[in-house]
């Protein structure tokens, strides 16, 4: 027993003085993990019909051609109960909007467009309103995690299309504008949600309100009218409520949906009213107005700054409003 502890004490000796020429195992690498590269920015042509969230930047400009193919069939009454036409009334609307940036907050934008509308064989083209308005950023999207990007925009809408001295055999094809001088402020909420892996969704909240002037009218007009009218109309101030989502189905391909309310306070007229074509006392006046639509559409975009998008325009139910259906094609092209 003492031989056994005398050679284990001559061995753990050995290995105390001569521990650190045994070879030693070579140092374990630690392999770092390899960081998930962010996704790709989201490419989006924008709904059809809520304005843009973000102000075009200095040095920058974008064309936004739009064309409506639209069909009117009849109109909401006072009781929202539907009345059809006893002919549909259709309209070719191409508009150009142009934005061009002045400061990294602040663009112009201008939008011009027309008409071509035909029913019952009688048709006429012409020029509509000229709308030119400027772009605030007041706040950018995701400069805080606590508020959506704010946008204000303040718009003048000049009347540059016929309104008045209609012709009674025309059936207002030749109508394509309001005569009003319209002030719109536009104040649009923004955001950019990432959902998983390169699926994005934004969401596009609009508040418009429309400020008219008086106008001057004479024989049939925009607000009714006859033979020998001859007064001054006072447009209904106009409310607009847009909500709107883009969800990208991936880099080029989404989808999009406008839901829109718009309010229309009561149009008043003094002066001579005029008779119709029938004989009687013509109105110049038109009730207040409601309506709920929907604009879906999908959309391709090329690249990061082109993209088109092709949907619908359809009316859901009114009070004293237009019933209508609309094609929708809107082409986006940013420099």
């Amino acid at each position: 027993m003492k031989n056994v502890l005398k050679i284990g004490l001559a061995i753990f000796s050995l290995l105390s003085v001569h521990g650190d020429d045994l070879p030693k195992e070579p140092p374990q690498e630690v392999v770092k993990p390899i960081p998930t590269p962010p996704p790709e920015a989201p490419w989006f042509t924008g709904p059809l019909l809520a304005p843009p969230g973000t102000v075009t930047p200095f040095g920058s400009y974008e064309i936004e051609p739009y064309i409506y193919f639209t069909t009117t069939t009849g109109i909401y009454n006072k009781n929202w109960k539907i009345v059809n036409s006893s002919h549909n009334f259709f309209s070719l609307n191409p508009e150009l909007f142009l934005y061009f940036g002045l400061t990294s907050w602040l663009d112009i934008n201008i939008i011009t467009q027309f008409f071509y509308n035909t029913v019952s064989n009688q048709n006429s083209v012409n020029f509509g309103d000229l709308q030119i308005g400027l772009d605030f950023q007041l706040l950018e999207p995701g400069f805080t995690p606590y508020f959506p990007g704010i946008k204000l925009t303040v718009r003048e809408t000049f009347p540059t299309g016929p309104y008045e001295k209609l012709h009674p055999k025309k059936l207002l094809t030749d109508l394509s504008g309001a005569g009003t001088y319209g002030s719109t402020f536009n104040l649009v909420f923004y955001d950019v949600y990432h959902l998983w892996k390169n699926h994005f969704l934004t969401t596009t909240y609009s508040a418009a309100y429309t400020v008219t002037t008086p106008v001057k009218v004479h024989g049939f007009n925009a607000y009714g009218g006859g033979f020998n009218a001859n007064g001054t109309a006072l447009p209904g101030n106009t409310f607009q409520a847009i909500i709107s989502f883009e969800l990208s189905l991936s880099q080029n391909f989404g989808l999009a949906l406008d839901n829109v309310y718009t309010h229309v306070n009561k149009t008043k007229f003094f002066g001579s009213p005029g008779t119709t074509t029938t004989g009687a006392i013509s109105s110049n006046s038109l009730p207040s107005s409601e309506q709920l639509s929907f604009a879906p559409a999908i959309e391709y975009n090329f690249n990061s700054t082109t993209g088109i998008a092709i949907g619908a325009w359809v009316t859901a139910l009114g009070r004293n409003s237009p019933i209508f259906n609309s094609a929708i094609i809107d082409l986006v092209l940013v420099f």
